[in-house]
């Protein structure tokens, strides 16, 4: 039900962020998230669980596309990818923190209040501190930072303008829809998320039933799945300072780490019935998890090589949309009578990576011959005046389509 929120709210959310202030919008958003995970302490039944479920979706679409809108305003190309992987890499790392913490609450017994309602409460609080804290002290624009100078103001903005793409645009301009539509890398992104959230969508809600089909008590299920975590938030962290030092990684980091996670998925299914010592099979399965490290990188095409901001939310909408609907759709594929080898999921899991790797590697080269393509019939950015030239489109909130002097980052 969460992903059923998730999915129905993305164009209203990706609309309210590019009309209106996108650090406003972000902070009732996590107050809100707070707010319900309040909510949950008072449920009296199934339905009244499904409603809040369904809202912490809303309430949640915000988010990523939020993100990744705020941090292209603040950050030029380049320092971008390691942001986004900073903030994307704390979800896994709050998993770590969140099982230890149920593992911990769950152990409480003869108090007022049942253990689960414990976590909720925790948790909740926390949001609603974080979500005024950014009310009152995320900047909106670069130049309108309380915390720099009035001369850091315009370098900050100068900085940002670099990325051809502007700051940001409160029209909603109907044609960069069409781009959106009409770009093959919307398409390749598609199916990148498609071919990989349908696997997230099982392995999130299913994954520990996986483990415990190796042979573990519910406890000890749940501590086995750290490791995965610390592999999803190490993962991304690693690539995004390499990509920043070195550049040009971002398609490579949504190519690359589906290896081991075809990797692991096959070890899983290879070794299926052959008596394989389950720790061995526990290995493999934590390697599954480096293919949550694609995620961000899918985020940070769409902030770095996508201009126009309606064009923008337009690919965020059609994006967020696939990344809810195969969420949704993944755990049916965990049928009970698979149960406990789940041999259908596990080889569906095997397929889809293995077609996402294709989708990355397609992404890259047709990036690569548009880059080659423009050089060729625009000539290659070496004056500053074109590059200022480039600026001043991006500035005027144009879509890449329309910017001959733009150059996709790979």
């Amino acid at each position: 039900m969460f992903y059923f929120g998730y999915l129905a709210a993305q164009y209203p959310a990706n609309y309210l962020l590019q009309r209106y202030k996108t650090a406003r919008i972000l902070s009732i958003a996590v107050i809100a998230w707070g707010a319900l995970m309040l909510a949950h302490l008072g449920l009296k039944n199934f339905a009244g669980l499904m409603v809040v479920r369904f809202l912490l979706g809303v309430s949640e679409s915000v988010v990523s596309p939020g993100f990744v809108l705020y941090t292209s305003m603040f950050y030029t190309r380049r320092e971008q990818v390691l942001r986004t992987m900073l903030w994307a890499a704390m979800q896994g790392s709050f998993s770590i923190v969140a099982s230890l913490l149920s593992y911990g609450l769950g152990h409480i017994t003869n108090t007022a209040l049942k253990p689960w309602m414990y976590i909720f409460l925790v948790l909740g609080l926390l949001s609603i501190l974080t979500g005024l804290g950014w009310l009152f002290f995320m900047p909106e624009t670069p130049n309108k930072a309380k915390f720099l100078s009035h001369e850091e103001k315009i370098i900050a903005v100068q900085r940002v303008a670099e990325n051809m793409m502007g700051v940001k645009g409160y029209e909603w301009k109907y044609y960069q829809m069409w781009h959106a539509v009409k770009d093959p890398k919307t398409w390749l992104l598609l199916a990148f998320v498609f071919f990989t959230q349908l696997p997230n969508g099982g392995l999130t809600s299913f994954g520990s039933l996986v483990v415990s089909g190796f042979g573990f008590d519910s406890f000890k299920t749940l501590l086995i799945g750290l490791p995965s975590s610390v592999v999803s938030a190490g993962s991304m962290i690693v690539w995004g300072y390499f990509s920043m030092k070195h550049g040009n990684l971002r398609t490579w980091g949504m190519i690359v780490p589906l290896l081991p996670a075809i990797a692991g998925i096959g070890a899983v299914y290879g070794t299926e019935g052959t008596g394989t010592n389950k720790y061995g099979r526990v290995v493999a399965y934590w390697l599954i998890n480096s293919y949550a490290v694609t995620w961000p990188f899918c985020l940070t095409i769409i902030g770095q090589n996508i201009s126009g901001h309606t064009k923008r939310a337009t690919t965020n909408i059609m994006l967020f949309m696939i990344f809810a609907a195969a969420n949704i759709g993944g755990p049916f594929f965990f049928r009970s009578q698979d149960a406990p080898k789940y041999v259908l999921a596990i080889t569906i899991i095997l397929v889809c990576f293995c077609a996402a790797l294709l989708c990355g590697i397609g992404l890259r080269v047709y990036m690569s011959m548009e880059n080659k393509k423009r050089d060729r019939q625009f000539g290659e950015l070496q004056t500053t005046e074109e590059k200022l030239e480039g600026m001043r489109f991006g500035m005027h909130d144009k879509t890449e389509l329309e910017n001959v002097d733009f150059r996709y980052v790979l």
